[in-house]
């Protein structure tokens, strides 16, 4: 009899020709392969970090502070509006909705109760923007 650990390897396995796991690997390379993309999120981070330093060293005043908010808050809006980003974030979410129905099905098994539909991990009440993919 196969382990847990070795069932779970052929559920991983399984998982990497589904849909939702190719698209987003496909969103995840085409993301990590645009330099201005990077770029911006590096500075982002940067900023962020040498921001927080200088303010536990209690050197920003409260309308610095401000200024710097709204300025990455900008930086923020201009990396969500990336065509690359949201269709990573779409991925994302997508996938984590996929993985969220499959937790559900293992669950429903160990619990007893009634298993979701095996064409997706959903009941008819369950919600249409799910991801896994049942068109419910």
């Amino acid at each position: 009899m196969a382990t847990v650990y070795e069932l779970a390897r052929e559920l991983g396995e399984a998982l990497t020709t589904t849909p939702q796991v190719e698209a987003l690997l496909a969103a995840k390379e085409a993301y990590e392969a645009d330099p201005e993309i990077g770029a911006k999120i590096e500075e982002y981070s940067k900023l962020h970090q040498e921001f927080e330093m200088k303010v536990q060293a209690g050197e920003i005043e409260a309308d610095a502070q401000m200024t710097f908010q709204m300025d990455m808050a900008k930086r923020a809006e201009e990396i969500r509006n990336n065509k690359l980003a949201s269709e990573l974030f779409a991925a994302e979410t997508n996938f984590n909705n996929f993985m969220n129905s499959i937790f559900t099905i293992v669950t429903a098994t160990m619990t007893g109760e009634e298993v979701p539909q095996e064409d997706g991990g959903c009941s008819p009440s369950a919600c249409a923007s799910c991801g896994c993919g049942c068109g419910q």
